[in-house]
């Protein structure tokens, strides 16, 4: 698959991925959708950026509902959140309590990932958010995304290694894609922000594919 095949919603959520990588972020994003299709809101991990006073929460689909315009778009209940990774719980809780009823999902998240919670909580049960998987090359290169940043700025091995192992659970072949990127001196002379997402999501399907 090739970026310029990918409809636009995707490929506004990988462009927002590799701007939260050029800004030391982790490459996960989000967006928001009404009932035609249309983006309505949009929202990307910011945790690596130090001008937002607590970092650690800014999740991408956090970010999302909370710059949905409610009053603008108020039909909650009817739009559809994407989601490039699987939700941690405190964002299946905000899109939940966001009233978003539908949601799109890119990777398995093995570490994180709370979608289990929708059928173990009777709350969340009684909310019928129903969930959809994209096909697996959403997740190869979501997670070769991730594996990018972590190989460019992770400067603790042990910490570096348990990642790329917890990415590979699913999605061995987007890992492995990243590494051979690296291998192949992608990053010794050039810094992120000197690629188009276009050019490293060619790439990374290229490489996943032929794995």
């Amino acid at each position: 698959m090739k970026f310029e095949e990918l409809d636009i919603i995707w490929q506004k959520i990988f462009e927002m991925e590799w701007e939260s990588v050029c800004h030391q972020s982790k490459a996960i994003a989000a967006v928001i959708v009404d009932e035609g299709g249309n983006i309505i809101s949009v929202g990307r991990n910011k945790i690596g950026e130090t001008e937002i006073p607590n970092p650690r929460v800014s999740h991408a689909e956090v970010e999302a509902v909370r710059n949905l315009n409610i009053t603008k778009y108020p039909n909650v209940k009817s739009y559809t959140l994407y989601a490039a990774l699987e939700p941690c719980p405190m964002c299946l809780g905000t899109l939940v309590m966001g009233g978003i009823r539908k949601l799109i999902i890119g990777a398995h998240d093995d570490h994180g990932g709370a979608v289990e919670l929708l059928d173990k909580s009777r709350f969340l049960a009684s909310k019928h958010v129903e969930v959809v998987w994209m096909p697996s090359i959403y997740g190869e290169v979501q997670r070769g995304l991730q594996a990018i940043k972590e190989l460019l700025y992770n400067q603790d091995k042990a910490k570096l290694e348990s990642m790329l192992a917890d990415f590979s659970v699913y999605n061995a072949r987007g890992v492995n894609a990243a590494k051979k990127l690296f291998d192949d001196g992608w990053f010794e002379n050039k810094t992120p922000d000197q690629y188009s997402i276009e050019c490293i999501f060619n790439e990374l399907s290229r490489l996943c594919i032929a794995d």
